[in-house]
């Protein structure tokens, strides 16, 4: 069996859809020396990632010219069998059979928008054609599934569910001189809480400002934070007008091999996301030993389990008090410590790539995906 698979994700700097590729990637082309893996590409620049794989650029970087141009006539012209979308849609004019990994459903989520507006509605309507075109679907938890089932109407039976896993990358060995070096380099001299990913309104950057405020006076730790500016929110202005210039730091984008040192090297992870379709920085925060806060909202709680300290993404107040606990309580950091651990070993890369190839195989079959 050919299976194509588009990795025009690979051009994002980060975040979950590329994390999963990559991963996914690497197990299925490790594990399964059966079928064949034809990678297309954006760009030549990605070749040699994925050792084993057919590659092919398709030298275009629009996603919209990508999907519906180049691609449907890429997987024709190389004899594709079951095609892979990684990133919850895929295209018209598929010329085979298709499979569909869907993240999360945020476009249809009502309140606050998560996304611009253009992609909102693209997506939207991408996400109900695929519902009714794709031969095979795979979503990333059971609360992915459930959205699928009840806003997109594709029967649950239909849906395989692959949840995520933390990369090997956060489970090998640190030297401590390594950690120390990169806290110096970065001017990260006290301890700290880490949140990773975007400034956008569903990760609920806000209430975890407002809550560290709150607490600022009982903590001996700052904030710091990754990622870019993914919408047009004066981070500065926030960060201003609650008087914690000198506590909080913006670390902006940080090379994915450095991610390791940085879990590392903080004393807690927060992630006080109002929607997630899975919610993986928390398996790398565990991977790495580190103590978890993080909501009770939509995937976290089958993710998280009773592993990390949970909050109600909507209570600033108890958000605040949960960084207080974490942060003056040294066997509860132990004890999420160790939670944490052994949570994250419940999930593993070689088990989503032999579920996912499962669904590749029964789509080529022509049997129902389970």
């Amino acid at each position: 069996m050919r299976i194509g698979v588009s990795c025009r994700s690979l051009e994002y700097a980060s975040g979950g859809v590329k994390e999963y590729l990559v991963s996914l990637l690497r197990a299925l082309l490790e594990q399964d020396k059966r079928n064949t893996y034809v990678l297309f590409h954006s760009q030549p620049h990605f070749f040699g990632s994925f050792e084993g794989a057919e590659e092919y650029a398709l030298n275009c970087s629009n996603r919209l010219l990508f999907d519906w141009v180049m691609l449907p006539s890429a997987l024709a012209h190389h004899g594709i069998d079951v095609a892979f979308f990684p990133s919850s849609n895929m295209p018209p004019r598929v010329p085979c059979k298709a499979v569909a990994a869907m993240m999360d459903l945020g476009y249809f989520q009502p309140g606050p928008r998560m996304y611009k507006l253009a992609d909102t509605l693209y997506m939207k309507w991408a996400m109900r054609y695929t519902a009714c075109r794709a031969d095979g679907f795979i979503a990333i938890s059971e609360h992915t599934r459930r959205d699928m089932t009840h806003i997109l109407g594709i029967p649950a039976e239909r849906i395989a569910v692959t949840p995520l896993a933390a990369d090997d990358i956060y489970h090998q060995p640190l030297e401590p001189e390594d950690v120390f070096r990169f806290k110096m380099r970065h001017g990260l001299e006290r301890p700290f809480f880490l949140y990773t990913g975007n400034i956008s309104p569903r990760k609920n950057l806000r209430a975890l400002l407002t809550a560290f405020a709150q607490a600022k006076d009982s903590l001996d730790a700052d904030l710091v934070v990754t990622g870019g500016l993914s919408w047009d929110d004066d981070w500065s202005s926030w960060v201003r007008s609650l008087g914690i210039e000198a506590r909080v730091r913006r670390l902006g984008y940080v090379e994915r091999g450095d991610m390791p040192l940085l879990y590392a090297a903080s004393m807690a992870y927060v992630f006080p996301s109002v929607f997630e379709g899975f919610g993986l920085p928390v398996l790398e925060a565990q991977a790495m030993g580190v103590p978890v806060i993080c909501s009770d909202a939509t995937s976290l709680p089958e993710v998280a389990g009773q592993s990390a300290r949970m909050v109600n993404p909507t209570d600033v107040t108890g958000l605040a008090r949960a960084l207080t606990e974490v942060a003056s309580d040294p066997a509860l950091r132990t004890r999420l410590s160790e939670l944490g651990k052994a949570n994250e070993a419940r999930f593993s890369w070689k088990a989503t790539a032999e579920k996912t190839l499962a669904v590749f195989e029964a789509v080529y079959a022509g049997n129902q995906p389970r």
